[in-house]
């Protein structure tokens, strides 16, 4: 037998005990010891020691502790009395060593989403860990007797209590929403709430999913295979510095029973100090485009590429070749503009990662040819309202043969049409810490291609246009410090501008014209100031027209 003694119970520790016990069993507790240490402790008298009598099987896997009274110390509650695996989770993402927002979700997602794959029902959980203040300590404790009225008093103060703390998780909540669309036309809802508690809500964690309706197997299958890339994402965005990992939710649609992905997270705790910590992200996978915003306490980015193939889809190798060089391109006007580095990084990621083509097929496969034939080219007519009211049919743009498209993918770029941005403050600092130079750029880079029927060839018109911007300004320190407000610095401008087009004519089956054109403008200008003049200037203004004839 095992004895475990305290002094000085009240009624409000056996309300405690009795709803602790009933509420929430941490991982490594059996259900029937905790079971045991609840009827123990609702049964003791008001004063002297407290006696809890377990089995000797019990004995060994029971850590207990006397709860203290509502409103005199930590309190932990629980929405719902469960013994599941999630709630089990959870208490493990709510320990002391839970500390990052990685930490307080990881394998949360996952978890969800086998819970409705497995189960196909609904699930919701809130667990608040409740610390209460002087005054919410004073109001409890005042009712500590053993009269009918004051264990009324008290059972309602505690139920008080856990109604305010579990209620207050949602507070000022870091919140993560994750949307799913079946092709069968059911909506899947997944949410997680996490609060740290420094924000005036309770710390805590909530957790949720459901589905509109009856999923199919294929579609619990393909839930529960997006559990991993659910956690990758949610764990390089939960540290301190995000970053991206989202390689594996691209691959959301594998099976051809989702139709569609929305992930977005918002954190409003982000520390406004704390350069390039995550206040938003959002993420969506759709059929026609796939895009990626987020924004930090740096500022913020924002990428959209077309889903469908463009006409002449490129080979797998082909796209990771332009990847890789437009990458270049990236870093180029990133290390002119001196953009931040960390949210150059992000964006070069989520660029690589929205543009990366599918793992499971290769574009030019005749599978991913026949989709991207029938996608693009197999709609022979398209109804546009005229002025007049009556429906106009566009002409008919002529298939690609094997031979045509080879050629033409060769001369554009490899990339699915795109826009792209970021804008954000950038700082550098020296070995030792302090700021030696600070600024901001905006970036902008996008690709466009349009094909339309030549009927004086009787083959096809095809432009693709890519244009690139790089707008920056920054400040460097002529000491150690950058001091701004002294007006005794390097100042810098950077504006660029550059555009590339392609056009390309075919008749039948080949290319019978293929020209490319680039305009590029590029300016740089330094400032010497001192005591806020500028006692030197200087510019280096460049420009460049070239057209290059490809075929």
């Amino acid at each position: 037998m095992t004895l475990i003694t305290s002094t000085g119970a009240s009624v409000l520790d056996r309300i405690a005990a009795s709803r602790t016990a009933s509420t929430y069993r941490p991982a490594g507790v059996s259900a029937q010891a905790a079971n045991a240490a609840a009827k123990a402790a609702s049964t003791t008298s008001s004063s002297g020691p407290t006696r809890v009598t377990l089995d000797a099987a019990d004995a060994s896997d029971l850590v207990y502790a006397k709860p203290r009274a509502p409103g005199f110390g930590p309190q932990r509650f629980w929405a719902n009395a469960r013994d599941d695996g999630l709630s089990e989770l959870m208490t493990r993402n709510s320990g002391k060593d839970a500390v990052s927002l990685a930490d307080r979700w990881r394998g949360l997602g996952s978890g969800l989403l086998k819970q409705l794959a497995d189960t196909g029902a609904a699930y919701k959980q809130t667990l608040a860990d409740y610390v209460p203040g002087a005054d919410a300590a004073g109001a409890v404790g005042a009712s500590d007797g053993t009269s009918g009225t004051d264990a009324s008093a008290t059972a309602a103060a505690a139920a008080a209590l856990q109604e305010q703390a579990l209620g207050g998780v949602s507070t000022n909540a870091a919140e993560v929403n994750l949307t799913i669309q079946t092709r069968s036309g059911h909506t899947v809802e997944l949410k997680i709430g996490v609060n740290n508690g420094d924000q005036g809500g309770t710390r805590g964690l909530q957790v949720e999913v459901k589905s509109s309706g009856a999923l199919s197997s294929a579609e619990r299958k393909a839930l529960a295979d997006l559990g991993d890339g659910l956690d990758s994402a949610l764990e390089g965005l939960g540290e301190g510095a995000p970053t991206l990992d989202l390689s594996k939710l691209m691959a959301f649609d594998r099976g051809g029973v989702l139709s569609g992905l929305d992930l977005k997270v918002e954190n409003p705790n982000a520390p406004a100090d704390v350069p390039g910590a995550m206040r938003a992200f959002s993420l969506h996978l759709g059929t026609d485009t796939k895009s990626v915003s987020m924004r930090t306490t740096s500022g913020e980015m924002n990428l959209e590429v077309d889903a469908t193939p463009p006409k002449g889809a490129a080979t797998n190798g082909q796209r990771w070749t332009a990847i890789d060089q437009l990458l270049k391109q990236i870093d180029a006007a990133a290390d002119r503009g001196h953009a931040d580095a960390a949210m150059t990084k992000s964006f070069k990621d989520a660029f690589q990662q929205l543009q990366a083509p599918p793992v499971d097929e290769d574009p030019s496969s005749a599978s991913s040819v026949a989709k991207a034939v029938a996608k693009n080219d197999g709609q022979p007519i398209a109804i546009n309202a005229s002025a007049g009211g009556a429906d106009e049919v566009a002409p008919v743009t002529p298939p690609m043969s094997d031979g045509l498209r080879s050629q033409v993918q060769s001369l554009q770029s490899g990339l699915a049409d795109f826009k792209a941005s970021f804008s954000a403050d950038s700082q550098r600092t020296s070995r030792i810490g302090s700021i030696q130079e600070a600024g901001h750029a905006d970036y902008r880079i996008s690709q466009t291609t349009t094909d339309r029927p030549n009927t004086a060839t009787g083959g096809r018109s095809i432009s693709q246009a890519q244009t690139e911007e790089m707008d920056a300004h920054y400040e460097k320190s002529r000491t150690f410090t950058l001091d701004r407000a002294k007006g005794n610095y390097d100042a810098y401008t950077v504006k660029d501008s550059k555009t590339v087009t392609t056009l390309i004519d075919t008749v039948k089956d080949s290319v019978s014209r293929a020209l490319r054109k680039t305009d590029e403008h590029r300016q740089k200008s330094f400032s010497q100031i001192e005591n806020f003049k500028a006692t030197e200037h200087n510019e280096w203004p460049s420009q460049r027209s070239v057209t290059e004839r490809l075929r």
